[in-house]
């Protein structure tokens, strides 16, 4: 029973492979189907690490995390506006189980791997540092997904270890997020870190998808910025800027190049998702991001991302054009209502070009991270730490790329200011929403948004601020029905 139950295992493990980049991710296991144990050298536990990362290109496409993130942000809306993700009306059925489903899958099948590569006896010095690596990757992965999970949905079920027996998996509760963080997160990303590869090592050559020591400090820093460790995050953040502890990284002189899909795993790019057509891995994230796609040519659909007038406003009375231009289409529709429906373009081919995509998906990427992110989280832990004027030279490193002659002074330099940079700099690349919640003004800077007539969007939706509650969102019901020691989020 056993071994069916391993070769089970295997199968499922086999069917999610993918490719991560082109080589990495295309590589198939060896014929070995056969036998009870077939993770016999760290040739064939890399095919089960493969599988670990094969769950990114659900989590990160079309209609999955960074759709409900962008709605709940303030830069996206849906055409009409009435999701229940972008006017903060949701109730227990709005729980977005995918996220849920496809970040569990991520954990469970890096806890697979991580226990495979823990039992594993390695026969010499170059097997026990290539399992290093590995399971450094498995690592990073596990964080990624935990981290997801306790920023959208709160405490969530602590799975660390491998589960033979699926109903042995029922019946452990939910585990404080501060817990998740303490013993999973921020454990895994150190590990991750002393022991992935960094950029530009020789052996990631054609698999640059892979996660670096440079992702590590990365989510780190962020992880200990969420949780309001500022020093932590000013250690952190430090040895990959300052210390170059995990390789170097550098801003591209060209802001719109960074999104290039000839320009993957540049020297700005921390962690992405890596997507290609002729791997038979696109990405059809662009189909909801603009009403000439999603309306046009596809049917309808609630959940199509569009722009907010208030971030298009906040573009221009910023000065921000070169910013603004790579990333938001200006959407003109005639015999819509309202006439202009900007998309974001970001991540997207252009709108010359879409339609060209509609049936084949695309290469574009998804970029998890890059280094402007982290020089401006770095300015961001330096202000709260004290260091004010230390602060300001990476948060002037991002400026200087766009706007070289409207740098700002150490006495302008604001919590405020660097999160306005962010929201230039990063529209709909996943952060913004997440900005807000963890610096405490998501409630106010959303309710505002939503009760504010700006241009086009000339409609008021709300009369009430939005709820606390509403920032996370509720525990898949179908969860709660198949474990009820799974509790609700409250006011759900």
């Amino acid at each position: 029973m056993t071994n069916m139950k391993n070769i089970f295992s295997l199968i499922i493990l086999i069917m999610l492979m993918f490719g991560c980049s082109e080589d990495f991710l295309n590589k198939q296991p060896e014929d070995a189907l056969s036998t009870g144990a077939y993770y016999n050298n760290p040739a064939e536990i890399k095919t089960g690490l493969i599988a670990c990362y094969k769950n990114l290109q659900s989590i990160y496409n079309q209609n999955d995390l960074p759709l409900i993130l962008e709605l709940m942000a303030d830069d996206g809306k849906d055409f009409g506006w009435s999701s229940v993700w972008h006017l903060f009306q949701k109730t227990n059925s709005n729980s977005q189980g995918n996220i849920w489903n496809n970040c569990f899958k991520m954990v469970v099948t890096c806890n697979n791997v991580i226990t495979i590569i823990d039992n594993y006896k390695a026969k010499d010095a170059t097997e026990e540092s290539l399992l290093k690596v590995y399971r450094g990757e498995a690592c990073f992965l596990r964080a990624l997904g935990y981290f997801n999970l306790v920023r959208i949905y709160g405490d969530v079920p602590k799975v660390v270890e491998q589960f033979n027996d699926p109903n042995t998996a029922f019946g452990i509760g939910r585990t404080p997020a501060k817990d998740i963080y303490a013993s999973v997160i921020i454990p895994d990303l150190e590990f991750a870190f002393a022991n992935c590869l960094k950029k530009g090592d020789v052996a990631l050559k054609n698999e640059e998808a892979r996660a670096t020591s440079g992702a590590a400090l990365t989510l780190l820093g962020k992880a200990y910025l969420t949780i309001n460790n500022s020093a932590k995050a000013v250690e952190t953040l430090k040895k990959l800027i300052v210390d170059k502890a995990a390789g170097t990284y550098s801003l591209l002189p060209v802001y719109s190049s960074i999104f290039a899909t000839n320009n993957k795993f540049n020297a700005e790019s921390i962690f992405e998702v890596n997507f290609n057509i002729s791997a038979g891995q696109p990405s059809y994230w662009f189909k909801w991001m603009g009403v000439d796609i999603g309306k046009r040519l596809l049917a309808p659909s609630g959940n199509q991302l569009l722009v907010e007038h208030n971030l298009m406003r906040d573009f221009v009375n910023s000065n921000e054009l070169t910013r603004y231009t790579a990333s938001i289409d200006s959407g003109k529709c005639p015999g819509d209502t309202p006439p202009i429906q900007a998309w974001a373009s970001k991540l997207c081919p252009t709108s010359s070009t879409v339609k060209n995509y509609v049936n084949t998906g695309t290469d574009n990427n998804y970029m998890v991270t890059r280094y402007a992110d982290a020089l401006l989280m770095y300015s961001e832990a330096l202000l709260a730490a004290g260091q004010k004027a230390e602060a300001l030279i990476y948060f002037n490193q991002v400026r200087a790329r766009v706007r070289p002659t409207a740098l700002i002074t150490e006495s302008e330099l604001t919590l405020d200011q660097i999160i306005h940079e962010r929201r230039m700099e990063l529209a709909f690349e996943g952060h913004r929403y997440f900005d807000l919640v963890r610096t405490g003004k998501a409630v106010a800077v959303i309710t505002k948004a939503l009760m504010t007539k700006v241009d086009y969007d000339d409609k008021i939706y709300i009369t009430v601020p939005i709820a606390e509650y509403q920032l996370i969102l509720p525990i898949p019901v179908s969860e709660i029905e198949k474990d009820p020691t799974l509790t609700q989020n409250t006011g759900y």
